[in-house]
């Protein structure tokens, strides 16, 4: 399952784009909340767009997700779960109770649906925050894969999101820069310098970098030189040269290995062959 969304505005736009049925084999209206004309997408999208931009905060009112399940999970996807997905979503970005449209098309035999909501709040005057969208639509995506019985997408990494954790706390527990350099070391990772502007770097174990500063919010490059002043820190090509010359040497003698164990496989069924012909 993919879910991409982000804000805009132009409600109007939005909904030529979501009638219109172009490269779709099928559109359908699947529901509309909150407007004051429900039977009309076009005039309830101008409506949500419009209320954001007479309040003077912002020309892009409207919140657009595209849910797009994989192929084959889609047509299994109930008109329950199709509202359960805008739900989740919702709930996770503070739009529960916005005015909301949703659309659902099918494409080359697959289907995906879109969902819009107005982002300003009638309560509290104010507009949704757009910060953190595609972290929380990861979420919900998972979540969604997760209650539909869908398959997981694979993450890409999550190395980045556990170094902002890990590392903070590492730099904060240990005030001498060897004591930083151990537990770092402890972790997995290798500390290691290159010339940039920002020179700390950490390794992991597959050779990829990290730049130590971005990983530390809040934390300057002239803290860290401080902390680690006096640390003689390996080049950070040479560690990346071993970690791959090593990796290289591994696959080769696993390689070796494996043509050992056919040939003595072969040689095997071929003795026990000639046992049977000398029978």
């Amino acid at each position: 399952m993919t879910l991409r969304g982000g804000i805009r505005g132009g409600g109007a736009a939005l909904a030529i784009y979501l009638l219109t049925k172009g490269d779709n084999q099928s559109v359908q209206v699947f529901d509309v909340r909150g407007t004051c004309q429900p039977d009309s997408l076009k005039k309830s999208l101008i409506e949500m767009s419009l209320t954001a931009e007479l309040s003077g905060r912002t020309k892009r009112g409207l919140y657009h997700v595209v849910i797009n399940p994989r192929p084959r999970e889609d047509r299994l996807m109930t008109k329950a779960q199709w509202h359960r997905a805008a739900e989740i979503i919702e709930r996770k970005r503070g739009l529960t109770g916005h005015k909301r449209v949703m659309v659902l098309h099918r494409k080359k035999n697959r289907y995906h649906m879109h969902v819009a909501w107005e982002r300003y709040n009638h309560d509290t005057g104010l507009m949704n925050c757009n910060k953190h969208s595609n972290y929380d639509l990861k979420h919900c995506r998972r979540t969604m894969e997760i209650e539909f019985g869908h398959k997981l997408t694979a993450e890409k990494n999550n190395e980045r999101a556990l170094l902002k954790e890990l590392l903070p706390n590492l730099f904060a527990q240990h005030p001498t820069g060897r004591g930083f350099q151990q537990a770092v070391e402890k972790a997995g990772y290798t500390l290691a310098i290159q010339k940039h502007r920002r020179p700390y770097v950490i390794i992991n174990r597959k050779g990829r970098s990290f730049e130590l500063v971005k990983e530390i919010p809040k934390v300057r490059t002239r803290q860290v030189r401080e902390k680690l002043k006096g640390l003689n820190l390996p080049d950070k090509n040479e560690i990346i040269d071993a970690i791959r010359e090593r990796e290289n040497s591994r696959r080769h003698n696993k390689t070796r290995e494996q043509i050992a164990s056919d040939l003595k496989q072969t040689l095997t069924r071929d003795a026990g062959k000639s046992k049977s012909r000398g029978r």
